[in-house]
């Protein structure tokens, strides 16, 4: 009989083999399964175990979902055997156990082929056990009861798997039962386990349906899809061939004028340009990705997602109407089609709400460089903001100064703020402050003639105050601790020569061999009480150093910021109360504009 069930399985899987195995690899996922087992089992209790040993049968079917789960649904029985010391007896009964157990094939988590002759499972499973027919002599001696048994069945066990051939498996399983002991016709609340072992024969099915590869059949490829660019130069060869057909009643001459070679390029670039811009639709309004503003060129950088940037002159004083890509409106573009399925912008009209109206045309020789100078039209327009309020700090201390008769009308206080992009979409931002007096009244705002307290001057006087204000109030926020900043002093005087020396009154301290630039070029300059001021260039510094002093006294946020500090010596070759100022600039590094 056994001889017989192996010729029959080898004839199975010869059959299988002969016809697909070139076509098909093991466990193709999803397939069903039917299987059957024989085995033994044993209840493992406080008896000699090799006493319970008996055999068991049982059968499956189920199904693998995926490469790594499947489930099935699972039967056994036949009878078993459960004994007691006390009467060195035992006894049997019969027993039918049906299970639902998940399948978790572990080979296939370690490796990406997931077509093994081997496979190894892990087996969760829960169901009933129903026993019955238990021996009447040995129940009766124990006064057990007798009769039908239900109780739950809780499942664990392992599995090895060895693919005979495509739907043929031989597989040995060995499982832990977790049942009640009704299970052997008591009534009490004790668990016990019964052990099982078996071999079984699967026949696998319903494997997905394959293309069948025939070993000398001639494959055809599949003709790859027209790029754009192939199937715009398609319909401009179409264009072109009606084109250069002789028109009904023109001459021959009149035919060889029209399509002469500098006619048929002509030709042929207008119909590219003309279904490059069908194609391309309203892509540059569609793809418009940002805009740039360069300050030094009043250059509009126009970015897209999918085509190159393009530039527009927009002058700074318009740029106040572009704060965002949804003020500028692209009209009568027209757009060329790259070999590499790339449109580009050949002409363009931008119109804003306010009907100003820029225009682009590609030149070949025009290619847009972000050279660091192009920055965010929302980093331009904050500092646009900030400009405006600084502006406004200044006004209105300027104001108060003339209603106090502190300051002439003479006088210009000028703030001026500017963005540096720096790359990695960082910024330094510099604020400036100076002023300009007329000449004619500069003796009234200006220092005196051999001053230098910043102090005591009232074109200085307003500017320091401006300084103290913005920097305590609006731009305090620039003011970050732990941030850095660089800050220039620039002291000048005049050309008037000193004769013997001012008097210093050591107001700055000693100052010695302080590092300065003189009019561009670097040198270590000296001034103490003992030797006074002997030179315009002491003076300078001198004046310099008094604005210091009062910044450094009136911003105290500036000690907790890394401060670089420079000095900076203006000496005139001419004479005059106008050359005799002092200026402040701040450069706060990588500042985020507010």
């Amino acid at each position: 009989m056994k001889l017989k069930f192996l010729a029959l399985a080898a004839a199975v899987c010869f059959g299988w083999t002969s016809t697909q195995a070139q076509e098909y690899d093991y466990d193709s996922y999803p397939y069903g399964f039917v299987g059957v087992q024989g085995g033994a089992q044993m209840l493992l209790l406080n008896y000699d175990h090799m006493k319970l040993i008996t055999p068991m049968a049982g059968v499956q079917v189920g199904g693998m979902f995926s490469p790594y789960l499947g489930a099935r649904l699972s039967a056994q029985g036949m009878w078993t055997k459960h004994g007691f010391k006390a009467l060195d007896a035992t006894f049997k009964h019969k027993y039918v156990m049906g299970t639902i157990d998940m399948l978790l094939n572990v080979s296939n988590f370690f490796t990406k082929n997931k077509a093994h002759r081997f496979n190894t499972y892990l087996i969760g499973g829960l169901g009933l056990n129903y026993s019955w027919g238990e021996e009447d002599a040995v129940a009766n001696a124990l006064s057990i009861h007798k009769g039908e048994n239900v109780t739950h069945v809780l499942r664990v066990g392992l599995a090895e798997e060895v693919n005979l051939c495509r739907n043929l498996a031989l597989n040995l399983e060995v499982d832990l039962n977790n049942i009640h002991d009704r299970y052997l016709s008591y009534h009490d609340t004790r668990e016990n386990w019964q052990l099982t072992a078996a071999l079984g024969l699967t026949y696998k099915f319903g494997f997905p349906k394959k293309v069948r590869k025939e070993e000398n059949a001639t494959s055809v490829p599949a003709a790859a899809p027209l790029s754009l660019y192939e199937q715009m130069q398609a319909v401009v060869n179409e264009r072109m061939n009606t084109w250069m057909k002789r028109l009904k009643g023109e001459s021959k001459d009149d035919y060889l004028n029209r399509t002469s070679e500098q006619s048929i390029e002509t030709q042929r670039l207008n119909y590219t340009k003309a279904i490059s811009t069908e194609m391309a639709g309203n892509r540059v309004n569609t793809s418009l990705k940002e805009m740039k503003y360069n300050k030094n060129s009043e250059t509009l950088g126009v970015m897209f997602y999918d085509m190159p940037t393009i530039t527009l002159k927009v002058p700074s004083s318009d740029i106040k109407n572009i704060k965002g890509k949804n003020d500028l409106r692209f009209t009568n573009t027209v757009y060329n089609l790259n070999p590499g399925d790339k449109f580009e912008v050949l002409y363009t009209e931008a119109i804003t709400p306010q009907g100003q109206k820029y225009t682009y045309v590609k030149n070949a020789d025009a290619k847009f460089v972000d050279n660091g100078n192009y920055m965010p039209l929302e980093v331009l327009h904050r500092d646009m903001s900030n400009q405006t309020r600084l502006q406004a700090i200044a006004t209105n201390a300027v104001k108060e100064a003339k209603d106090k008769n502190i300051l002439s009308d003479n006088t210009t206080i000028t703030v001026s703020t500017e963005v540096l992009p720096t790359g990695n979409g960082k910024t330094d931002y510099r604020v400036s402050y100076k002023y300009t007096v007329k000449d004619a009244f500069s003796v009234q705002d200006d220092f005196a003639p051999g001053k230098y307290d910043a102090d005591q001057a009232a074109a200085s006087t307003a500017m320091l105050n401006i300084i103290n204000k913005s920097l305590n109030e609006d731009f305090a926020k620039y003011v970050e601790a732990g941030k850095a900043v660089e800050i220039r002093y620039t002291g000048s005087a005049d050309a008037k020569p000193i004769h013997g020396r001012i008097a210093y009154n050591g107001k700055y301290g000693d100052v010695k061999a302080q590092p300065v630039n003189v009019n561009g070029q670097p040198e270590n300059l000296t001034v103490t009480r003992a030797k006074g001021i002997t030179s315009n260039e002491q003076l300078s510094l001198i004046r310099a150093i008094s604005v210091q002093n009062n910044i450094k006294k009136n911003v105290p946020a500036l000690k907790n910021m890394k401060v670089t500090e420079s000095f900076n010596v203006e000496v005139s070759p001419n004479e005059g109360s106008q050359f005799r100022r002092v200026a402040v600039d701040f450069l706060f590094r990588d500042a985020t504009l507010k």
